[in-house]
C-alpha cells in the first residue's frame, strides 16, 4: 500500500497543509523549523494504534477544534495482491483500489474510505464474521439441555476477536476439550458441536470481524493491510567497545548502567542491531568463549554476515567490520578498509575512527537493521535529516541506500543537503516553509515557488551535473574552453551581449561561461577546470585584488595568456560594466531608482554628475553619490539589479536605450577573448593538456 496524497490539519504549527501529492521516494526541504518534522510526524497519526496528544493540537484553532476535524488524512494506492485479498474476502464488493485513511481530533479510532464504493452499515446475520459465529455458538448453546448450558464457560465468544490463528485456535481448542467434559454424557450433543468445530467456514483465516459489511471491511483492513509509518529520528553512535556483561543483564531486563565499555549513556539499541545483523547470538558466545578456535570461528562468521549486509549501503571502498572477544567479557569492534586490489588497510579499532565515520557506522548499523526486520516490510519509512553531520560521499551512500528500499518501501525524509535531493519530479521534491507571522507552515511541490533561502539547497542540488562534470576528465578534454569570471554579473553581460550583437565572429558560443562564487573562488576554479582537461581562461577586473588573482594564477603555472583583464585601446577598466556608454547605462539606473527613492528625494543623474565624481570607473562613482546621499536613506548603490535590468531588457529586444557605442565596445571585449583563445591554442602543446592531468592520476 503506498501513499499517493496525505493532508495534515491543526496539528501543531499546521493549520491546513492542502491536498499534497507525494511519490514513493520523496524529499521535504526546508529551513530550520518550518515544519518539515512536523510533517513527519502528523503521518505517523495514521499509524493504527497511534495517541492524538491534546498538547500536539494547533493552538491558533481552539474554536474549530470544538468540531470533529481530520487532523490527518491519507489516499492509498492498493497493489495487486492486495486487491485480491479484499476481493478474495469479499467477493460481492466492486473491486477497490484506493483507500483513505483518516484521524480525527474527537474519534480514537483510525477510520476508512472506500472512494464511491457503497457499504452497509446494517447488520448482516449471513456474514461470515467473528460475531456471526460467535452468535451461532450461542445459539447452538441455547438449544443444549439447560443442566449443560449453565456449566459451558462463554468467555472466549464474548471478547473481541482474536488477533491471530494461534490464539484462536487455543481458545477453541480449550473451549471443545472443556465442552467434551461437560457434555460426556451426550453423544448426540457432542456430534453437533463436532460440526460447528470442523467446519471449514469456521477456521479463522475465514472469520471476518464485525457484524455489518462495512465494518467487516475497516476490521479486516486494519487487522492485516493497514499501513505502518515508521518514524526514525536520532541514531546513538556505538563506539565499538562492547561490555558483554552489561548488555545481558540488560537483555534480561535489569537496569544496564552501560552496554558500552567505559561509556557513559546506554546505546543498548545500537547494540543490538549490531547483533542482529551479524546474526550473533551472544548466549551462544558465551557458551563458547573458553574455547578459543570455536569463539574465533563464530566470531569470523558473524563479522563475515555483518560486513556483507552494511556494505551495501557504504559509498567507495568497502569496509570489513571484525567482532573482536577480549578478557574481561568485552566485545571490541574492528575496523579494516577493503580496497579494489583486495589490499586491507587502516584495520583499527571503531572508536579511533573519526567522529563523523563512528557516525556513519552507527546510522547504517541502526537503518539496516530496522528496515531487514521482517516488521518493516512494506513499511512507510519516516526519515529525519538522515544525513546530518556527513561527508557528501556518505550522504549520497545513504541516498543510495533510499533509492533501493524505495522498491519494497515507500521513504519520505527531510533534509537539508543538495546531495540528498536526487528527484526534482513535483510529488518526490517537496518544498516546506513557514509564514513567521502566523507561525504556520505552508508544504507545495511547485518548489520553484519558494523564497531563495529555502531553494538554497535545492539550486545546489541542481548543479552536481556541473561539479561532476569537472571532475570527468573525459568531458574536459573535448569540452569547449572554459573562461571564468568573478561575478554573476559579468556572466550575465557576456551571455545577454552576445545574443544581442548576434556576430559570429566573435560569437561567446564556443566557450563555457562559469561564474565564481566570489573572488576567493576564482583561483581554485581556474585549477580544478584545468587540471580536468579543460582549457581554461579567467577573466579579471582591474581591482588590487584581481591582480593579485593573476599573480596566483601564474605562480600556479597559468600563462599570462590566459589571464585576461578588462581593457579597451589600451585602456584598463574597472568593471564590464566600463563597457557601456555612461548614457546607456546611466538610463536603467534612472528608470530603477526613479521609483524606488522617490520618496527619498532622487533625481535622474547626467554624465556630468558621474564624471564629476572622483573615483575609478562607472560603479565605484555612483557608489561615491550613494555614500553622499546615505542621510537621504539611499542605502548603497546596487550594480547588480542593474544587470538585471539591462539583460531583462535584451531579452525583451527592448534595446533602444543601448547605443552602437556601447555595441562596439562589447565587440571589442569578445574580440580580447576570441584573440586570446586562438593565441593560446596557437602555443599549447598536447603535453601542456596532460600535463597536469597526469598529475592528478
Amino acid at each position: 500500500m503506498r501513499l499517493r496524497k496525505f493532508r495534515a490539519r491543526a496539528y501543531r504549527c499546521i493549520h491546513d497543509s492542502g491536498e499534497i501529492t507525494v511519490g514513493d521516494l520523496a524529499a521535504f526541504v526546508g529551513r530550520n523549523e518550518s515544519g518539515k518534522t512536523t510533517i513527519l510526524q502528523a503521518l505517523t497519526l495514521l499509524n493504527r494504534d497511534e495517541q492524538v496528544s491534546e498538547l500536539d493540537l494547533c493552538d491558533e484553532m481552539n474554536e474549530e477544534l470544538k468540531d470533529e476535524m481530520r487532523l490527518a488524512e491519507g489516499v492509498f494506492d492498493l497493489n495487486q495482491h492486495e486487491i485480491s485479498i479484499i476481493k478474495e474476502k469479499f467477493p460481492g464488493l466492486p473491486e477497490i483500489k484506493k483507500i483513505k485513511l483518516f484521524r480525527t481530533n474527537q474519534n480514537p479510532r483510525v477510520q476508512y474510505e472506500f472512494e464511491d464504493i457503497e457499504l452497509s452499515d446494517d447488520s448482516n446475520k449471513g456474514l461470515n464474521s467473528w460475531e456471526n459465529f460467535s452468535r451461532q455458538i450461542f445459539g447452538f448453546l441455547d438449544t443444549i439441555p439447560n443442566h449443560l448450558r449453565i456449566q459451558v464457560d462463554t468467555k472466549f465468544f464474548e471478547e473481541q476477536v482474536p488477533k491471530n490463528q494461534e490464539t484462536f485456535d487455543s481458545g477453541m481448542a480449550e473451549f471443545s476439550n472443556q465442552f467434551h467434559v461437560i457434555a460426556i454424557q451426550e453423544p448426540k450433543v457432542i456430534e453437533e458441536w463436532e460440526k460447528i468445530y470442523e467446519s471449514p467456514e469456521n477456521q479463522f483465516s475465514n472469520l471476518l470481524s464485525g457484524e455489518s459489511e462495512k465494518t467487516a471491511l475497516q476490521n479486516f483492513i486494519a487487522a492485516e493491510l493497514h499501513p505502518r509509518f515508521v518514524y526514525f529520528s536520532d541514531y546513538k553512535k556505538i563506539y565499538g567497545n562492547i561490555n558483554l556483561n552489561e548488555y545481558l543483564r540488560e537483555e534480561r531486563g535489569e537496569r544496564a548502567d552501560s552496554i558500552e565499555f567505559v561509556e557513559e549513556f546506554d546505546k543498548a539499541e545500537t547494540v543490538r542491531n549490531l547483533f542482529y545483523l551479524a546474526e550473533l547470538d551472544i548466549k551462544e558466545l558465551d557458551e563458547v568463549k573458553e574455547s578459543p578456535s570455536k569463539c574465533i570461528k563464530l566470531l569470523n562468521a558473524a563479522s563475515n554476515r555483518l560486513s556483507k549486509k552494511l556494505n551495501p549501503a557504504w559509498k567507495g571502498d568497502p569496509i570489513h567490520v571484525d567482532l573482536r572477544y577480549n578478557p574481561g567479557n568485552i566485545m571490541s569492534v574492528v575496523i579494516s578498509d577493503v580496497h579494489k586490489d583486495g589490499t586491507i588497510t587502516n584495520t583499527g579499532l571503531l572508536n579511533r575512527r573519526a567522529e563523523g565515520f563512528k557516525w556513519t557506522f552507527s546510522f547504517i548499523v541502526n537503518f539496516a537493521a530496522e528496515t531487514q526486520r521482517a516488521e518493516l516490510k512494506e513499511a512507510i519509512l519516516l526519515l529525519d535529516e538522515p544525513a546530518r553531520n556527513l561527508h557528501p560521499t556518505q550522504q549520497m551512500g545513504i541516498s543510495d541506500l533510499l533509492k533501493n528500499l524505495a522498491g519494497s518501501n515507500q521513504v519520505l525524509y527531510a533534509t537539508h543537503s543538495p546531495f540528498m535531493i536526487f528527484d526534482y519530479t513535483p510529488g518526490n521534491l517537496l518544498v516546506v516553509e513557514l509564514d513567521k507571522r502566523k507561525h504556520l507552515s505552508r508544504i507545495f511541490y511547485d518548489y520553484w515557488n519558494a523564497d531563495d533561502k529555502t531553494l538554497t539547497p535545492i539550486l545546489y542540488g541542481l548543479c552536481r551535473g556541473q561539479v561532476e562534470a569537472i571532475v570527468d576528465r573525459e568531458i574536459g578534454t573535448n569540452s569547449r574552453p572554459i573562461i571564468i569570471v568573478e561575478t554573476i554579473s559579468d556572466s550575465m553581460y557576456l551571455n545577454a551581449f552576445d545574443k544581442f550583437l548576434q556576430d559570429p565572429n566573435i560569437s561567446m558560443n564556443p566557450l563555457n561561461v562559469i561564474a565564481a562564487y566570489n573572488k576567493n573562488s576564482v583561483l581554485p576554479l581556474a585549477i580544478f577546470y584545468r587540471n580536468h582537461g579543460y582549457r581554461t581562461f579567467v577573466l579579471l577586473d582591474n581591482s588590487e585584488e584581481s591582480k593579485q588573482i593573476s599573480a596566483q594564477l601564474v605562480s600556479n603555472e597559468f600563462s599570462s595568456i590566459q589571464t585576461i583583464f578588462f581593457e579597451r585601446e589600451g585602456k584598463k577598466l574597472e568593471s564590464i560594466e566600463d563597457y557601456i556608454a555612461l548614457e546607456d547605462y546611466l538610463y536603467p539606473v534612472n528608470q530603477t531608482y526613479e521609483i524606488k527613492l522617490r520618496q527619498e528625494g532622487f533625481s535622474n543623474l547626467t554624465p556630468q554628475d558621474v564624471i564629476s565624481k572622483e573615483g575609478k570607473g562607472i560603479i565605484e562613482k555612483l557608489r561615491k553619490i550613494w555614500q553622499e546621499h546615505s542621510d537621504d536613506d539611499w542605502e548603497e548603490f546596487d550594480n547588480e539589479e542593474i544587470t538585471r535590468y539591462i539583460c531583462e531588457k535584451i531579452a525583451l529586444e527592448e534595446t533602444d536605450f543601448l547605443s552602437d557605442k556601447t555595441k562596439d565596445q562589447f565587440r571589442s571585449l569578445y574580440r580580447l577573448i576570441a584573440e586570446r583563445i586562438r593565441q593560446y591554442q596557437n602555443v599549447a602543446t598536447k603535453s601542456d593538456f596532460d600535463k597536469f592531468q597526469k598529475a592528478k592520476a
